[in-house]
């Protein structure tokens, strides 16, 4: 499994700010996991592989690529 988190130190959660889905791109497919404010900014996807396009989506700073 592949596990991503958001932030060095954990991106913040609270209801005006936190990471709405983090999604993974594997070739030509896409998993996404959405968050709630409250959770961790973490999500567990069912891949194996680390060369993947990671994103995700912050509700005060939107979209982010890495």
């Amino acid at each position: 499994a592949l596990k991503v988190t958001v932030g060095s130190v954990a991106h913040p959660m609270v209801d005006n700010h936190y990471i709405e889905w983090i999604e993974v791109i594997d070739g030509d497919k896409l998993y996404r996991e959405h968050l709630n404010p409250g959770a961790e900014p973490t999500a567990v996807f069912p891949i194996d592989k680390t060369d993947v396009v990671v994103r995700e989506y912050c509700s005060l700073h939107g979209l982010w690529k890495g």
